[in-house]
């Protein structure tokens, strides 16, 4: 039988009470500015952070009012592994809406429910017959039981839902998110799913100290990115639709074959990031744009340094600055965050900063200087 004693057991209180605060401060917040963001991602990352803020609640609750130092845990416990469950595949959907705006279908979502309505039904053939488990051995010693393969087939089910934004088919031009927020999220969802694991199987007392913990950190992160840093084109009509083509996978290169060697190396990078505008790719890397240029990144350094007198980043900021200012100019009631969104941008803390290097003044400057001299 595992017990808590009176340290851990403190700390957990407060742990959770931490995840519980964020997470319902969280959800309250996002779903009273939900129409700000004209699609469904904000009612989805409520959604997450509203269920995280309950099951808190609830864990909560039965902490204090167990008998301090014998609150009993039992491993594997049927209802968990299926809330848990719920919870992670919860947790999916809000990086889904962002990675492929439409996406979620309402087949599509039965689809990612479905192995949890599988698992609830085969749950309930083991009502009242529910093998107990009070030790990390006895979940071992017994792993050939039935009931033990079906909590255990739960409790794992749960790590190819951290990894699905890896193989979802991504296009830029449609999604607010670039491949380095991609990674982050998956790795943020798989150290909280690796963390309830090695809790589910070891109760191991850090980790339900550190597992409340998390989960708060990554919806706090989660909601500043949404309000404060995800651009979203405007307007939506076009972009937030289901998509029927199949995109390029997630960080690869054109399907284009590079171009032919010519004599100098500069004219290619000035067709590619010209004529093919390659710049409003948010996955260019220096790695990518030698490929298209049918060179290496040490040559092309040394190119662009040469011809410009900075380096990739300067080039590509100067581009998508300058594709900013254009389209600026060129109607002045353009929506900023839809310019930044076209120009390749997905970060709007660094489309702002960028700009403002760039040419002096904000963006919202730069265009009331416009429409004054218009007037």
């Amino acid at each position: 039988m595992k017990t808590m004693t009176n340290l851990p057991y403190i700390l957990s209180i407060v742990a959770t009470t931490i995840e519980m605060t964020a997470c319902i401060i969280c959800a309250r917040y996002l779903w009273s500015v939900r129409e700000a963001s004209r699609d469904r991602s904000r009612q989805l990352l409520a959604l997450g952070s509203l269920v995280s803020g309950v099951m808190a609640t609830f864990a909560l609750i039965w902490s204090v009012t167990s008998p301090m130092g014998t609150a009993q845990m039992e491993f594997l416990q049927p209802v968990s592994c299926l809330l848990y469950l719920a919870m992670h595949i919860i947790m999916t959907l809000y990086p889904i809406s962002v990675v492929r705006p439409g996406w979620l279908t309402p087949v599509r979502m039965v689809l990612l429910f479905l192995p949890l309505a599988l698992l609830m039904l085969v749950f309930l053939i083991f009502i009242g017959r529910w093998t107990p488990l009070f030790s990390a051995g006895s979940v071992w010693a017994l792993a050939y039981k039935p009931d033990v393969i079906v909590r255990l087939a739960a409790l794992f089910v749960m790590v190819p839902y951290c990894l699905i934004l890896l193989v979802l088919p991504h296009n830029y031009s449609r999604s607010s998110a670039n491949f380095w927020w991609i990674l982050n999220y998956c790795f943020g969802l798989l150290i909280i799913c690796m963390v309830h694991i090695a809790l589910m199987l070891t109760y191991y007392l850090p980790l339900l100290i550190a597992l409340p913990i998390l989960a708060a950190l990554f919806f706090l992160l989660s909601t500043e990115f949404e309000l404060n840093d995800r651009l979203v084109p405007n307007p939506l009509s076009d972009i937030f639709k289901p998509a029927q083509e199949e995109f390029p996978a997630v960080g690869s290169p054109a399907q284009e074959a590079p171009a032919p060697m010519e004599t100098e190396l500069w004219p290619r990078v000035i067709r590619v990031m010209d004529k093919e505008e390659l710049w409003k790719d948010p996955n260019l890397t220096m790695v990518s744009l030698a490929h298209h240029c049918a060179t290496n990144i040490t040559s092309l350094n040394r190119a662009i340094k040469q011809e410009t007198g900075g380096g990739f980043k300067e080039l590509l900021n100067a581009k998508r600055i300058a594709s900013v200012v254009a389209q600026l100019q060129e109607n002045p009631d353009t929506d900023i965050q839809s310019a930044f969104f076209n120009a390749g941008y997905r970060s709007r803390t660094t489309a702002w900063r960028n700009f403002k290097d760039i040419m002096g003044v904000s963006p919202a400057d730069y265009r009331a200087s416009l429409e004054q001299v218009s007037k």
